[in-house]
């Protein structure tokens, strides 16, 4: 939680825990996992994520990096901003 609360917009790593990820996803924290991105990404680069392909774009190198993509219920999940959130919206 304290990642998403100090502004961090989205995580990229070569591998997560399976805890990790599954409390990322639950707090509407976007993960995606990519070597060849959390190796060629310094501190600093200016980078885009498409989540429906998994394209990761570092606008600062030109260089671009394939991550896996979100399925779209995880998607809606991260959109929600949480599952509690999702759950709530579907509810209404």
């Amino acid at each position: 939680m304290v990642i998403k609360v100090s502004g961090v917009s989205c995580v990229i790593a070569e591998t997560f825990a399976r805890i990790f990820y599954r409390n990322a996803i639950n707090i509407g924290l976007p993960i995606i996992e990519c070597k060849a991105a959390s190796e060629g990404i310094d501190d600093g680069d200016e980078v885009e994520i498409d989540f429906d392909s998994g394209k990761i774009y570092n606008k600062t190198k030109n260089e671009e990096y394939k991550g896996q993509p979100f399925p779209e219920f995880m998607q809606r999940i991260i959109k929600a901003e949480g599952l509690v959130n999702y759950i709530n919206e579907k509810d209404a």
